[in-house]
């Protein structure tokens, strides 16, 4: 784990990584990210909410595709970040 180690190395590449988290997102969320909205929307209703609501099972997709979508982001940065720690940096 010696991409703790550059944390400005980290910062970087997160942010020279927004194509792929673009084409992330495109492949989450549709093409032209229609689903985005109402996946947000899910995130921050309640899933107690959501149940009443008979809404539930949207809810828990929602919830975890863009859970999916984050970890994928983060992990992309930490992985790139890592091979350059050790290979490069």
């Amino acid at each position: 784990m010696e991409f703790l180690d550059h944390p400005i190395a980290l910062i970087i590449v997160g942010i020279l990584s927004f194509p792929v988290y673009k084409t992330l997102a495109k492949v989450f969320f549709g093409e032209n990210y229609e689903d985005l909205a109402e996946t947000i929307r899910f995130v921050a209703t309640a899933d107690w909410y959501s149940l009443f609501k008979g809404r539930f099972w949207e809810d828990w997709d929602a919830t975890m595709k863009f859970n999916i979508f984050i970890a994928l982001c983060f992990g992309w940065v930490v992985a790139v970040t890592e091979i350059l720690a050790r290979y490069v940096l």
